[in-house]
């Protein structure tokens, strides 16, 4: 009984949305994903599920941001959002989800990924955005922001504030 990853297909859509919607309690994030999928950049081989005996049991979303700078703007992955449901999560079927994101954005030679959250993203080489001078849009949050350079030295010089995808706007709404 061993958990596959692989990329999401239609057929997985609405068990995606169900997955996000009992892990956070509401459909912000299921919805986000419905309206990632409409944008240019989404890129369904970066929209990852965890499958088990033929079952979806849980699913990761990158998407393509950029962090804007006095220099520029840098090109990087959000890892959000990422869910799997509670009785398969002593499986360590998220952290097969990140480990195969991580795996197929060096692959594909991807250089600097975001993520906002906890101490979980740690064990992956995630560390504090705000070290590197990569802030959310709101600075006083962007202290949960974390960063994996994909590439070592990816962020140096990179100070400047994410910008995401215009889907994102209702979710950033809530989480400020």
């Amino acid at each position: 009984m061993a958990i596959i990853i692989r990329s999401e297909i239609p057929e997985d859509f609405d068990i995606i949305d169900r997955i996000h919607d009992e892990a956070f309690g509401h459909d912000w994030e299921s919805k986000l994903i419905r309206a990632l999928r409409t944008e240019a950049g989404y890129d369904p081989t970066l929209s990852l599920v965890a499958e088990l005996d033929g079952m979806v049991i849980g699913h990761i979303l990158f998407s393509r941001i950029t962090v804007e700078s006095p220099a520029g703007s840098h090109p990087a992955l959000i890892l959000a959002p990422l869910a799997v449901f509670k009785e398969y999560r002593s499986m360590k079927a998220g952290t097969l989800l990140v480990s195969e994101g991580i795996r197929i954005a060096k692959e594909r030679g991807e250089t600097m990924m975001l993520v906002y959250g906890h101490r979980f993203y740690e064990r992956f080489g995630f560390t504090m955005a705000h070290e590197k001078g990569i802030f959310r849009p709101n600075p006083m949050k962007g202290e949960f922001v974390r960063l994996l350079e994909l590439t070592e030295g990816a962020a140096n010089g990179v100070m400047g504030v994410i910008k995401y995808p215009v889907s994102f706007k209702p979710l950033i709404e809530q989480w400020y």
